[in-house]
């Protein structure tokens, strides 16, 4: 109302210098000494509704006669006080007569658009929305509201479409820009799930660039929460934590905008700082269960008062019933971090096991009713695939053993003598090292070793691989079934011709080099790429792989500990991961081409400059003393090891199992077990790399013939 009442006092003002108060008065006297002066009556009307009068500006309008019907400024108010009064179908008639006498009332054709919504007369208020873009008087309020109206309707693509044509006469509209960044977002999430993921980035490309205009024009706490958001999609966690701050910087009290800065600040091992804030965003909202979960895990903590305030603290709000199941995933989670730190193991894990029940209860109510599924190594949304699907799984590892095989990758280099020559497969880049494992098997102190040569940079967790893979799956599968177009891809690598290959292999290398800063490699730490070597192989056959291997019974408590999604939230399903895990990378020690580089966790913290030089040594690299002083670099590291890799080498997290070994025993029974009956099946193998596998009693214990630092299975 009160924007209608400052544009018809500015048509009615004699100069620009009036006051609105100025224009009212006089409007009133001129008024007083002229009933039918119809500039003086638009703006005393409107002036009546902003005072919530709608009866005197229909009593003023009235007094025009059969003169309203050709008035359409009386009209368009005559439309808002019925409004104000609720009569529905007054309001539409008078606007519908403000457009017919004169079209150019944006406001009004966009009132029109909207009561038509509201009888569902969807095809009509398109129609209404339309015409008011044509007159447009840079509010873009019938813009805005036909892309609403195509969202709703599931019409991704017309909602997008409407806004970028209008973008075209206002690229610089905060307004048009904030609601596309919005539904790119959106958008861009469903083609990740349709594993369209070129398009996908590029509509987040597209996104950022428009909350970034944002920002640059009328910035709000929640763009730039969003643009940092986006940024750390698009791993770029410099610009992510900037933005964040930018948001604290408007407003200091912001919960949300501390607590998102504070985790930004543990990337780059600002622990300090980042508890401070934490705090802070604790004493503005203690019930933020997330900022709980991220500074129980920043933290560590010591018995003592203050802690047990801060139990009972996240106890209390953890009794309150009702509560969302996240924020009691977070709590739990916290609860149990707290607990572990000042020794309680078994009230630790008995809220750990909580936890991870609630995940394994969620996601399995999501997968009922198909809701947005998530990354396996993340606790925030991911529109990509995880590997929870243990039958699926298990048909993939199957199909990997039989379709990359030696005869494969003759062929690919070739040298089979049953298939014809095909030179030039693969792309000849030494640039990506790829290192592969168990999740929480040491993948992230490996690279931040390596990182720290000189001649090596660190992307961190890419998704990029699979992400090749599944473009692969779509473009040369016409079929829906998901385990049937995607456990076949060895057959497409095989009938795609040299040029393709190169094409996928270009791409991704056009992805590493955002983090190549004039390094010769760049590191790709996706500890799940040990399912897709056989595809590395091939698009890569010169790069480096570095496989880590930790004891199986630490990898699986520290996954449970970490909010991990399926399987790593189910010691079930990770036993059954970790099986398949160790068939697969049995099988690429023996097929792959590429010579696999093998680190065993334990062995890396009791001796790490003769595992650095190893690992150095296998990239082809000269020795760099840098590569012991890896705490001390300063690259943003955005996995669950963000905390341990900014300390000193340590060896506390060997053997950690054991605080919760009466809670594991069934499970490391099963395991090792199964470990054992490997080795033993492995001796009557010529062709096994499994050598020097440890015993181990029923409990786990070690008894190494072999390895004296190695812990783990040999595979």
């Amino acid at each position: 109302m009160t924007d209608l009442l400052e544009s018809i006092c500015r048509r009615a003002g004699r100069s620009v210098r009036q006051s609105r108060e100025t224009i009212i008065r006089q409007s009133r006297q001129r008024l007083s000494r002229d009933p039918f002066n119809r500039q003086a009556m638009h703006v005393v009307a409107a002036s009546s509704l902003v005072h919530r009068q709608p009866e005197k500006a229909l009593d003023l309008l009235a007094k025009t006669g059969e003169g309203l019907a050709c008035d359409p400024v009386g009209n368009r108010l005559a439309g808002y006080a019925w409004l104000v009064n609720k009569d529905v179908s007054r309001a539409k008639q008078s606007f519908d007569q403000a457009v017919r006498l004169d079209p150019n009332q944006p406001d009004c054709w966009k009132w029109l658009g909207h009561l038509a919504e509201q009888d569902e007369q969807d095809e009509q208020a398109a129609e209404y929305y339309e015409r008011g873009i044509l007159f447009d008087d840079g509010g873009h309020e019938s813009a805005l509201a036909l892309s609403r109206l195509h969202a709703r309707n599931r019409q991704l693509k017309d909602a997008i479409h409407t806004l970028r044509v209008c973008l075209i006469r206002d690229r610089r509209s905060p307004k048009l820009n904030f609601a596309l960044a919005r539904l790119l977002d959106r958008r861009s999430v469903m083609l990740g799930r349709k594993r369209m993921h070129l398009a996908q980035h590029r509509l987040r490309r597209e996104a950022l660039e428009c909350y970034r205009i944002v920002n640059a024009a009328a910035p709000t706490v929640q763009s730039w929460l969003m643009q940092g958001r986006l940024e750390q999609q698009l791993f770029a966690h410099a610009a992510a934590r900037t933005a964040f701050q930018k948001a604290v910087d408007l407003d200091a009290t912001s919960a949300k905008a501390l607590s998102h800065l504070a985790s930004a600040n543990v990337d780059f091992g600002d622990i300090e700082t980042a508890l401070g804030q934490f705090e802070q965003s604790i004493r503005l909202d203690p019930q933020r269960g997330e900022a709980h979960f991220r500074y129980a895990r920043a933290k560590r903590f010591k018995p003592g008062d203050s802690t047990q305030r801060y139990l009972d603290q996240l106890e209390q709000q953890l009794s309150i019933d009702d509560q969302p199941r996240q924020k009691k995933i977070y709590l739990n989670f916290a609860i149990a971090k707290l607990h572990d730190d000042i020794g309680n193991y078994d009230h630790a894990w008995q809220h750990y096991d909580r936890a991870n029940r609630l995940k394994t209860s969620r996601a399995q109510s999501a997968a009922r009713s198909k809701g947005p599924r998530r990354s396996p190594l993340q606790s925030d949304p991911a529109p990509i695939d995880p590997v929870e699907d243990g039958p699926w799984f298990e048909a993939f590892t199957r199909q990997s053993l039989q379709a990359y095989s030696p005869e494969y990758f003759k062929s690919m280099r070739g040298t089979s003598t049953s298939e014809p020559a095909r030179p030039g497969i693969g792309h000849p880049s030494r640039t990506p090292i790829f290192i592969v494992g168990m999740p929480r098997s040491g993948t992230t102190l490996t690279e931040q070793i390596l990182s720290s040569h000189p001649a090596i940079a660190g992307a961190g967790e890419l998704n990029y691989i699979n992400q090749l893979r599944q473009e692969i799956a779509r473009v040369h599968s016409p079929s829906p079934d998901r385990q049937a177009a995607w456990s076949r891809h060895p057959e497409w690598l095989q009938s795609m011709n040299p040029a393709e290959m190169t094409l996928y292999a270009e791409r991704y290398l056009e992805q590493l080099e955002q983090f190549r800063f004039g390094a010769l490699h760049v590191t790709d730490k996706m500890p799940t790429n040990f399912m897709h070597l056989g595809l590395i192989a091939t698009l890569f056959p010169n790069a480096t792989v570095i496989h880590c291997r930790r004891n199986p019974m630490d990898v699986f408590v520290s996954c449970y500990c970490q909010n991990l999604n399926a399987p790593f939230c189910d010691l079930d399903q990770l036993a059954v991961y970790h099986r398949n895990y160790r068939r697969l990378m049995a099988h690429w020690e023996r097929v792959l081409p590429i010579k696999i580089h093998t680190s065993d966790y334990e062995s890396l913290v009791a001796d790490p400059e003769t595992q650095a030089r190893d690992m150095i040594r296998h990239c082809g690299l000269p020795w760099d003393d840098a590569c012991l002083q890896f705490h001390s670099n300063d690259r943003a590291v955005h996995t669950p090891s963000k905390w341990q890799v900014r300390q000193p080498m340590y060896r506390s997290s060997v053997e950690k199992w054991r605080r919760f070994e009466k809670h594991l025993a069934p499970i490391a029974e099963q395991v090792f077990a199964e470990i054992d009956a490997e080795a033993a099946s492995a001796l009557f193998e010529p062709s096994s790399l499994m050598t020097n596998v440890p015993d181990r009693n029923r409990s786990g214990a070690v008894h190494d013939h072999g390895s004296a630092d190695f812990a783990g299975p040999s595979r």
